[in-house]
């Protein structure tokens, strides 16, 4: 029998010690460490170097506002101060560049607000549309608004007039007091408790108007959509036009005397929702759709072959003009309470 050293026998229990344990880690999976509590702020490209910022300048009650939003959520409010503030969370660099100011103290009556230089910026050349998760805005409720916007939600509520066009993002206008003109390529429209002549439009999406008056006499309100619905209630202005490509129409109030009102779809269905004391003249084309009145009404004239089917009726002394047209889909007048 051969002896081998103590030694000898220590460095070959180690050796099968390490041999084993190299082998077994090499059929073992390595699990990947736990991830962290928390994660730092993905920053997206265009923004650049996101950052928090806070303006705020002196302005005339009735200031001009300039405005490109790149992309965000946009919320704009009126309040009684001849100032403007502005607030930026997790965007990039915006300053206020005065465009012009009025001779009554040297206050700006006509401002932009955009993204502010960055070093590197040729002069003259880059986008000056702010971004970030979120931009507020504080100005009189005597601004006029001018707004561009390329993915924005945008609501503004209590100022003077808003012109705003946006490529994708709803619009939500609550107290403009002095007009809207409204666009959006692809999202809804809301506009409540204004006034004004009032121009509201989507190419895909719905719009809705509530609570609208007129302050001079003859000023319109006007509705489109291309692929949505158009939801009208209380609107007081005298001449009223709504049209929607593939969408239904819907009007709820009266209507005023002398009133010319204009609703049309391509594709959809109409219904009036109107008490049964209206006084109107009603003028419907309805092609492949079907015609129905829960108000009585006196028929002046009715054709009945498709595809021109039309009709004419009074209801009251027929003071208001409306015309009703769809190429396929019904026409609905629902009685409701004064």
């Amino acid at each position: 029998m051969v002896k081998f050293p103590q030694k000898v026998l220590i460095l070959t229990a180690a050796c099968i010690a390490l041999c084993a344990a190299n082998a077994f880690a090499q059929n073992t999976p390595v699990m990947p460490p736990n991830p962290p509590d928390t994660f730092p702020a993905v920053i997206r490209p265009e923004f650049g170097a996101a950052e928090t910022t806070e303006r705020s300048v002196a302005v005339d009650p009735s200031v001009n506002i300039k405005l490109c939003v790149g992309e965000g959520e946009l919320k704009i409010n009126g309040w009684s101060r001849s100032e403007v503030r502005l607030f930026v969370k997790d965007g990039n660099a915006a300053s206020v560049k005065v465009l012009e100011s009025n001779g009554d103290g040297g206050r700006p009556n006509w401002i932009m607000i955009r993204r502010a230089p960055r070093p590197g910026d040729p002069a003259g050349l880059g986008s000056e549309c702010i971004s970030g998760e979120s931009i507020a805005l504080d100005v009189p409720t005597g601004a006029v608004l001018d707004i561009r916007g390329r993915k924005a939600d945008v609501t503004v509520d209590s100022v003077q007039k808003v012109v705003m066009k946006n490529v994708e993002g709803n619009i939500v206008l609550r107290n403009i007091s002095g007009g809207i003109t409204a666009a959006t390529f692809q999202g809804d429209i809301t506009a409540q408790d204004s006034s004004g002549p009032i121009s509201l439009e989507s190419s895909t999406g719905n719009i809705l108007a509530y609570g609208i008056s007129s302050k001079q006499i003859g000023e319109a309100f006007r509705a489109k959509t291309t692929s949505g619905a158009i939801s009208l209630q209380k609107i007081a202005n005298r001449q009223i036009e709504a049209n929607s490509i593939s969408g239904s129409v819907t009007y709820a109030g009266d209507f005023a005397g002398g009133g010319l009102y204009n609703f049309k779809t391509s594709n959809g269905s109409i219904e009036l929702k109107i008490p049964e004391t209206s006084s109107a003249t009603f003028k419907a084309s309805y092609g492949f759709g079907s015609f129905n009145s829960q108000i009585p009404l006196k028929i002046l004239y009715q054709e009945e072959d498709p595809p021109v089917r039309s009709l004419g009726a009074t209801s009251g002394t027929g003071e208001a003009n409306v015309v009703l047209t769809t190429n396929s889909g019904s026409v609905v007048i629902t009685k409701v309470e004064n």
